[in-house]
């Protein structure tokens, strides 16, 4: 597939703020070395995204990405000026990637997101993606941005969410990813079941109602748990996500043997023109070292 103006490579590798300062620069300069792209996530318990940003564009000279910021926790001026910092310090390109988040009026957080959408392509001379994962913010936000960040990996998703995009711009898979077996797979399972049911309309296409049901309680708890390094086999919530274990890593992960990963890469660069490797791919120091052969 061509590449499109505005994202050069067609591997990123997602790296968020809940690693101590100097892991998190280790990874990036893994990442820095093989040419991968850095994506930044956010989340209210990682560290600012913009703070790890300036940690870590001291090193690295690849683009640095934001996905994704929301303008419902920030506003939408503090995200343009957050982001025009950086690119006043610093020679690396920068990418924007931002998305309501979930939020109890969805219709209101459409409406700021879609609103911040065109501010920051108004104001900002950089690639400006949105995060989607359902019809409608797809459809609308499609016509505005200059790529979409789907929370997808598997082809027959990839291949129904992209048809409601109004018209031919980048696509972006950002998925859990690892290389199997290995320390973290509870951290891929929770990262997997997240984001299974990020959309009632994918939920019901696809028949994953029952599951999504079942994964009705607080995802926060159990990464508070892993973030302090405890095992999640004997609490109860987790018990329901191992339920799902096999879907869950065929359909909404990136993971396997290197072997593996090389060919979901692959099949997802038929449909897409990048692929993020998520959380947790980057904790596991091994796994990014295989980098290079990806």
């Amino acid at each position: 597939m061509a590449r499109k103006k505005g994202l050069s490579e067609v591997l990123g590798l997602n790296i968020n703020g809940d690693l101590p300062d100097e892991k998190i620069v280790e990874v990036a300069f893994k990442a820095d070395e093989v040419g991968v792209v850095i994506w930044i996530g956010e989340n209210e318990l990682f560290k600012d995204p913009f703070y790890v940003a300036d940690l870590i564009a001291n090193f690295v000279s690849v683009p640095i990405g934001f996905g994704i910021v929301s303008p419902l926790r920030r506003s939408c001026s503090e995200i343009i000026d957050r982001v025009r910092s950086l690119i006043n310090r610093y020679s690396n390109e920068f990418l924007l990637g931002i998305a309501p988040g979930k939020f109890k009026d969805p219709k209101t957080a459409l409406e700021i997101t879609l609103k911040c959408l065109r501010r920051l392509k108004r104001e900002l001379k950089i690639p400006i993606f949105c995060g989607c994962s359902s019809p409608l913010i797809t459809a609308k936000a499609s016509k505005i941005a200059d790529g979409i960040l789907f929370n997808y990996c598997h082809p027959d998703f990839l291949q129904w969410i992209s048809r409601f995009a109004e018209r031919d711009i980048i696509k972006v898979a950002f998925a859990p990813s690892l290389i199997l077996p290995s320390e973290f797979e509870q951290d891929l399972l929770l990262a997997c079941a997240i984001v299974s049911c990020s959309s009632r309309k994918f939920v019901e296409e696809f028949e994953f109602v029952d599951m999504c049901k079942d994964f009705a309680f607080d995802f926060g708890r159990l990464i508070s748990i892993r973030q302090k390094g405890g095992n999640l086999l004997e609490v109860d919530e987790f018990k329901k996500v191992l339920k799902y274990k096999d879907v869950l890593l065929e359909k909404f992960s990136i993971s396997g043997s290197l072997d593996d990963i090389k060919r979901k890469i692959n099949d997802i660069l038929k449909i897409c023109d990048h692929v993020v490797l998520g959380d947790p791919f980057f904790r596991d120091l091994k796994a990014v070292d295989l980098l290079k052969y990806l």
